[in-house]
Parts: C-alpha cells; structure tokens; sequence
C-alpha cells in the first residue's frame, strides 16, 4: 500500500553512528540503548531488533507496555523501565523479564513485598537523584539506598543517575554537571567502602558523551546518538565526529489544481493569491505531526527537488504548497526533512521545536521503513 506520509531510517547510518559511539568509549563500556518514544521515532520494535543485531547490551524503555511489545515481538536482550510501574501491573515485571526501576524507597519495598508474594525476585535499577528532582533517591539517602541491595525480593543489578543540562557548555551548567558526577560517585564510593558491589552504572546520556568523553561508568545510556540526533549546541562537533541523522519523512501529493489571482488559500483565508498559480494538494498535517509553525515561520517542503512554499494554514490532515513553477503529478514524493536540502535541523529551526518534541510528535502509525 502507497502511503500519504512514510519515514525512512537509514540502517546503514544507525550501525555507522553506534560504531563511532564504541570508539569514543572505553573497551569494556556497555551500551544502554534508549528507545523510548517510538526509538526515537525509528520504531519501537525495528530499532529494537537492529540493536539486538548490533549487539547492543541493553535496552531501555519508559513503560511496560512498550517493554511487553517487544518481549512479544521476540526481543530477548535485557530490558530497563526508566518510568513506574504502576502497583497493579508488578505481575508483568516477573511474566516478561523485566527490569524496574527503583524510584524511591517506598517503591522498592513495595516491588520487594510484591515479589516476595510471588516467591520471585524482581530485577532492579536503582535511580539516584543528583538534581534533577524527577524520579530517583536523593543522592544523600545512602542508608536507603545501601539498604535497597539487600532487600529480599529484589536483585538489584544496577544504580543510575541523569543529567540536568549536559548538553550545555555554560560555565554554570558545566558546574552542575561535574557536581551531580561529585554526587553520584559519592554514592558509589559509599557502597564500595560498605562492601557492596553496584553492578552497572550509568549516569551518561548522549549530549555527556560528546561533552566528557567516557566517565568510566559500566555502561552508558544513550539514544540520540544512535539515530545522529543531537541538540543543536552539538550539531557541529557532531557532525566533525562523522554521525549522522538517520531518519528522513516523505509524503506525497493527492491533488494539483489551478486557481486564479484573487482566490483564497486554505483555512482562514491566510493566503490569498497575487497572480495565477498551480496548487498541489498533501495529504498529511498536524496529525502527523507536521507542526503549524512551519508555515508561519516560512518554511518550505521539497517537491521532486524544487523547494515549495506552504500556502496558508496547515490543517489536521493537509496543506496546499506553491508548484507553478514545477513539474509533478499526484503520487510524487515531497521531502519534509531528512535531506541535506533540508536537514531535520533545518525543520526544526521554522517549527521551533527541539529534536525530542519532533520525534515524540510524528504519528505513530506513519510506516517507518528501513533501508540500507
């Protein structure tokens, strides 16, 4: 079936982009792989499987439906939540292989009590909060979080903390950012001198690989970088580095008409037309998460390698762009981003969003195909 709005990942860049990211670690570092929020838009599942293929060494979600989708799909690789588990689905935990993890004291009694119920251990993580005040035991609760390792019904196979600002080169950010790595290790040698062996530690993301280099934690946890996104502060050195951004969005066109000097253009009369045009009709929108903004801010789309004016409003499932002066039918191809004519930073710099807002808001069911 031809779709109106498809996504293409690039496989060959994904194994490039992990095989630079192995370089810059040392030997012995594990790969955490995020892929939350549809791997990063790449799909849940494909990406999945392709990091299992890569031999990636863990898998991190938020959730524990989108851990059971994969366990369904046939991915055998560890599997981390970094979100809660809600009481009521503990079950699954234990019926899928899972690893949770442990948000707060409170919570690991209570997966401790739920597992000992099942005379069971529940694998775990334990999340240290070194400032970002989200989820996590507060780095100074070290009596909580030495007594979470030997909690009967539990086995507890790591302990991780995150970022606030590693993407940025801001004095008082860098501050920050040594200063939670001063917490986090803390911890660490608090448990090591209490003869307690941590397991795998991580603390890294991806914005802190480009920025530190390799800490010497276990593993690191990273996702962007895999599919060569990064935040814009990064972009260039990124880039000298050699990754590269992996997904490319095309649609098509479902209709071309002409209209007459005077004629209005779409919802709201935003646009009204100066002299006779060709109109092509696309069929996708903000649905799909093709942002509004783009329009506003002058933002064009690529048709059969012609960039194009947006006409007036995007709407839920369509726009109209601009193709007097080039030659089309319906069916053809329209690049959104992913090109280097129009890169998806370059799309982002007219809708205004981050890298993240943009691959959490691409629908869902939109094909993602992979080649090669």
């Amino acid at each position: 079936m031809l779709d109106n709005a498809t996504l293409y990942i690039n496989e060959t860049k994904i194994k490039e982009n992990t095989r630079i990211l192995r370089t810059n670690l040392n030997d012995e570092s594990k790969i955490i792989a995020v892929i939350k929020a549809n791997g990063y838009g790449c799909d849940l599942v494909q990406s999945a499987l392709l990091c299992e293929r890569m031999g990636i060494d863990v898998l991190a979600v938020l959730s524990i439906d989108q851990a059971i989708e994969l366990r369904k799909a046939g991915v055998k690789a560890p599997i981390l939540l970094l979100g809660v588990t809600l009481h009521s689905n503990f079950k699954y935990l234990l019926e899928y292989d899972v690893i949770q993890a442990a948000v707060n004291y409170q919570y690991a009694l209570d997966l401790a009590e739920f597992a000992k119920g099942q005379r069971k251990n529940i694998k775990v993580h334990i999340k240290v909060d070194t400032g970002l005040n989200r989820l996590g035991l507060k780095y100074h609760e070290l009596d909580h979080i030495q007594s979470i390792f030997s909690m009967e019904g539990l086995d507890v196979e790591g302990i991780y903390s995150h970022f606030v600002a590693s993407q940025s080169y801001d004095k008082d950010d860098l501050d920050f950012s040594k200063l939670q790595i001063e917490r986090f290790n803390a911890v660490l040698d608090h448990l090591i001198i209490s003869g307690i062996n941590p397991r795998m530690t991580h603390m890294q993301n991806t914005p802190s690989i480009l920025n530190f280099g390799d800490l010497g934690y276990s593993a690191v946890r990273c996702g962007m970088v895999l599919f060569g996104l990064f935040h814009p502060s990064q972009l260039e050195e990124s880039k000298s580095m050699g990754y590269e951004s992996v997904i490319e969005m095309r649609l098509r066109i479902a209709m071309i008409k002409e209209i007459k000097e005077g004629e209005y253009v779409g919802y709201g009369r935003e646009f009204q037309a100066k002299k006779d045009m060709t109109i092509a009709t696309i069929s996708s929108g903000y649905v799909d998460g093709i942002m509004k903004t783009f329009t506003k801010s002058g933002g064009q789309v690529i048709v059969n390698g012609t960039k194009c004016s947006i006409l007036g409003d995007i709407a839920m499932s369509q726009f109209m762009v601009d193709v007097t002066d080039v030659v089309c039918k319906p069916e053809d191809e329209v690049v959104l981003f992913g090109t280097d004519d129009q890169t998806i930073y370059d799309y982002i710099k007219h809708t205004g969003q981050t890298i993240n807002e943009l691959i959490s808001h691409i629908r869902y069911s939109i094909p993602r195909i992979y080649v090669k």
